[in-house]
């Protein structure tokens, strides 16, 4: 079921005014994105290695979201290696990320698919903290900040293979479940599917995740 306490956004105009008020991008800039994943994951063959589709479509997903938003004055950032578009202006950072089946669907919660690693738990402790200290009404569309920081949101899809169809949102996470998953979020934007036409035989349906948060430690040399 869904939270309560999340913000669901479905309406098309709704969400064009919000984003692009708040993150300065557009619905066409995401669509773009979730375009340019379909196609790295339809483009991988059998002669791919084993879940290489899923892989192909997070990094392609990444590639492209920093594509669209550098010109828009984001830059890139891979704290931890976990690849990031980053506005310094908004202090906003997105992030791709796969996520469960419920993706896109207003009346349930999703989850990344996912474990998350260090990175994403701190982002999403501080995005936790931020809604403690700055409640913000349904009516308002930035989002303030503590003194430093970044707010995290995640660009998450779905690529249903079932329905011939990717499914993503832009969310901003604010809880993690005890597997490393995110699990609650504080804003939902959903935007309409896209469709690729015919069913994909022979793909594994269980295998579309993208890479983990890697957390590396670093021993300096004495």
């Amino acid at each position: 079921m869904q939270s309560p306490s999340t913000r669901i956004v479905v309406d098309a105009q709704e969400i064009e005014e919000e984003i692009t008020t708040s993150f300065g991008i557009s619905r066409l800039d995401l669509e773009g994105v979730g375009r340019a994943m379909l196609r790295a994951f339809i483009q991988v063959t059998s002669l791919h290695p084993k879940g290489f589709d899923g892989t192909s479509a997070w990094a392609e997903g990444s590639a492209a979201l920093r594509s669209a938003l550098i010109p828009k004055g984001w830059h890139p950032e891979d704290p931890q290696n976990q690849p990031r578009i980053v506005s310094r202006k908004l202090s906003l950072a997105i992030t791709v990320s796969s996520g469960s089946p419920f993706t896109g669907v207003a009346e349930r919660t999703p989850q990344t698919r996912n474990n998350k690693g260090a990175q994403t738990t701190a982002s999403v402790n501080f995005n936790a903290r931020q809604g403690e200290m700055f409640p913000v009404a349904e009516n308002v569309t930035a989002f303030p900040m503590l003194q430093n920081g970044q707010a995290l949101w995640i660009l998450l899809y779905y690529i249903d293979l079932d329905n011939s169809e990717l499914r993503y949102e832009l969310s901003q996470p604010t809880a993690m479940s005890e597997l490393d998953k995110v699990s609650e979020w504080s804003v939902r934007y959903i935007f309409p599917p896209i469709s690729f036409g015919a069913r994909l035989e022979g793909r594994d349906r269980g295998d579309q995740g993208d890479t983990p948060d890697i957390d590396i430690e670093v021993t300096p040399k004495k």
